[in-house]
């Protein structure tokens, strides 16, 4: 965002006091240790903060601009303040608003899995033509939502928002401040069931996407997905709707896949020979979501190729990390049922003499969390794994499930025992998966053994 102070202040409908020198805005920040010179600072209050205790922090950092609720005191100096009943409502408003006044494009993205990865194959082949800007790691709840869309430049041609979710009508309202002009819906899996209860719920929370949309958008979705399948039907979709997956009756359909340790291979019905440097079939999938983007946005099949090379991952996300001869597929973000077998895929496609497989706890599985993380041990004894690692309270379950099922199994008390009981296998030509929620702070692991 490139605004003055008086053109913000009109954007929200707020006074401005003209004679207060109208600054130029170049940027928008909402966490006061990451403000730069000429930014607008929107303090924020939470549960344990409130962000106007900073404002003449930022003030003197040089920021330009600072909302202010009206009811708080000690009103910085030296910074335009434009006061407002709630900054939480006016950094949604200035969002919305702001994406009202820009002509790019937006591809908005949900799904239970594959959001980020989708949205970095989607930004990476569209930089093939145009320029592209995209959500920052998973910024994709309401308040990082505000903050990409007031950051892209007014000059892009399409910006690429993921769009996250805890409960129902979250993606709704989300979407009344992205407003896509392309929607994607990546899958349906069971990561919130402790906040929704049933995978059916799931899928009427994710297809909200579907009624933001107008009769001119582009909705495109995984068509092997029967939840998804299923819900969409009770939907009013736009003029153009398009699936992609391994059914023949998807408009996208993968008719070939390789893998190896530089990225995937892959062929479609509408383009062969793509090639990209990311792991897993799972992100030939995500990558076929992209390819119908950008022949919807005008590609042509070279600039497609061209651009699925240009693709930046995020990181976490099935990347392979060499430590000396040993290689970490590190997977550490999150985890749930669906994207554990999709790493346990992955991994098994790497050769090498010993593996090591390490899960972390999964989150918001509900109820079923135990059967669930019974059920994935069990599942792990169908891939090549010489000792599987489980940490976690939950994971007793994954190393119960597993041992029964013939898995050489341990349950380790901590990331420290787990970094003492890993060491030796730097030394070694092996491979190890890691994978786990967030929460379970597996990439401290990492960081332990990359400094080991």
């Amino acid at each position: 965002m490139h605004k003055r102070c008086s053109e913000i202040a009109k954007m929200l409908g707020v006074e401005w006091d003209n004679s207060y020198e109208d600054r130029m805005v170049s940027g928008v920040c909402f966490d006061s240790r990451q403000v730069k010179e000429n930014d607008l600072f929107i303090p924020l209050i939470g549960e344990k903060v409130n962000g106007h205790r900073f404002g003449q922090q930022v003030a003197d950092a040089g920021a330009s601009c600072i909302l202010w609720n009206e009811n708080e005191k000690d009103v910085p100096q030296g910074i335009c303040v434009l006061k407002v009943k709630n900054t939480a409502v006016a950094f949604r408003e200035l969002a919305r608003n702001y994406r009202d006044l820009c002509g790019f494009k937006i591809v908005g993205i949900t799904g239970s899995n594959g959001k980020t990865s989708t949205k970095d194959l989607v930004a990476g082949v569209l930089s093939a033509k145009y320029r592209v800007q995209k959500t920052s790691g998973n910024y994709n709840a309401e308040i990082g939502i505000n903050y990409t869309i007031c950051n892209f430049d007014e000059n892009i041609d399409v910006g690429v928002v993921e769009i996250g979710m805890e409960r129902m009508h979250e993606i709704e309202q989300l979407c009344e401040i992205v407003r896509p002009d392309i929607g994607i819906i990546t899958n349906v899996g069971t990561a919130h069931l402790e906040n929704l209860g049933s995978q059916e719920n799931i899928a009427k929370a994710k297809c909200e996407l579907i009624d933001s949309l107008s009769k001119d958008s582009v909705f495109i979705y995984n068509g092997d997905d029967l939840y998804l399948m299923k819900e969409i039907k009770n939907h009013d979709l736009p003029k153009t709707v398009l699936s992609y997956g391994e059914k023949t009756y998807n408009d996208c359909i993968l008719t070939s896949f390789n893998q190896n340790e530089k990225g995937i291979t892959f062929s479609t019905n509408l383009l062969s020979g793509i090639s990209t440097p990311l792991l897993g079939k799972h992100q030939a999938f995500n990558a076929m979501a992209a390819l119908l983007v950008a022949k919807q946005l005008g590609l042509d099949d070279e600039e497609i190729r061209r651009g699925f090379t240009l693709v930046e991952p995020t990181k976490w996300r099935t990347q392979l990390e060499i430590l000396g001869p040993c290689k970490v597929l590190n997977d550490v973000y999150k985890s749930n049922p669906q994207s554990a077998l999709a790493a346990l895929e992955t991994f098994q496609d790497l050769t090498s003499d010993e593996k090591i497989i390490v899960f972390g706890d999964m989150f918001d599985l509900g109820k079923n969390s135990a059967q669930l993380h019974y059920d994935l041990g069990k599942k792990v004894a169908q891939y090549d794994c010489d000792l599987l690692l489980c940490i976690g309270e939950m994971s007793k379950e994954i190393q119960k499930g597993a041992s029964e099922a013939g898995v050489n199994a341990r349950w380790v008390a901590s990331g420290e025992e787990l970094v003492d009981i890993l060491k030796p296998y730097l030394k070694k030509e092996c491979l190890i998966l890691m994978k786990g929620s967030r929460g379970m702070h597996l990439d401290q692991v990492l960081d332990e053994l990359k400094g080991a």
